[in-house]
């Protein structure tokens, strides 16, 4: 069975509005749709999205045949590297981000770019953009930090580590140039994803690149696709910004 992949405008997941990725199957095969921020697949029934329900348990025939399974796979498929964001389970390793007191615990050094102020100027509200009232220095009033809390911590649906690195490149793509952030309903350019961005490892963690800082690069989501589909330009923009950083800081970048 042979699937096209592409992400329609418009089609977006009922629960985060994340686009989804369609899939369009040979002929007769039903409709899928995947969210991955979600981990939810839908079908498509009479113009609605209805979830597929997913069993979070295996059985013990079913945990056999995974066994099998990653016996099977080739060398170059198996993680065996020690990145450190790599966590064992039964069957070889999950990908999982550094926690900020383990990663300062492993590389000896705190992650910092903990403020991500994106503001115009300093005189306006971080939320609303209105001027401040003497005396504040971020808000113009308590329901605004609330909802610039929120938008950027209760919903920002990123772990510490990455939200750190798309802070420090002021989440701007650093190939293209396009603006990952978020824009509030002020028009406000906020310390969030829009959805599009993503955290690229110059060292694979299949190679035993780490999760230190330097080995961390802001991306799109579509030209980390170009890269990982080999594009020739993104991948030697790519390959420059991690040639030069490996001399300077290749001995955190690789285990």
């Amino acid at each position: 069975m042979s699937y096209k992949r592409v992400k329609a405008v418009g089609a977006n997941c009922p629960s985060c509005q994340r686009k989804l990725e369609v899939l369009f199957p040979e002929t007769g095969q039903e409709l899928v749709c995947l969210c991955f921020r979600c981990r939810t697949i839908y079908r498509l029934e009479n113009q609605m999205f209805k979830k597929i329900p997913l069993s979070k348990s295996t059985t013990a025939e079913e945990n056999q045949l995974l066994a099998k399974l990653v016996q099977a796979l080739p060398e170059k498929h198996s993680y065996k590297g020690k990145g450190s964001q790599l966590r064992k389970n039964d069957w070889g390793f999950q990908r999982s981000w550094l926690s900020l007191a383990e990663y300062e615990r492993q590389f000896g050094e705190a992650l910092g770019y903990n403020q991500c102020d994106l503001r115009e100027a300093a005189t306006i509200c971080k939320w609303c953009g209105k001027e401040l009232p003497q005396g504040r220095r971020s808000f113009c009033r308590d329901s605004c930090s609330r909802n610039y809390s929120q938008a950027t911590f209760t919903k920002r649906h990123m772990a510490s580590l990455p939200y750190r690195i798309a802070c420090r490149d002021r989440f701007f793509c650093q190939i293209s140039g396009e603006d990952l952030a978020q824009y509030n309903r002020h028009g406000i350019r906020i310390p969030a994803s829009d959805g599009e961005l993503a955290i690229h490892h110059l060292i694979f963690v299949s190679q035993n690149g780490t999760d230190y800082e330097q080995n961390l690069l802001t991306v799109s989501a579509e030209v980390h696709k170009a890269y990982h589909s080999g594009e020739s330009e993104i991948v030697e923009k790519v390959h420059a910004i991690r040639e030069m950083r490996l001399k300077k800081y290749g001995a955190k970048m690789q285990f």
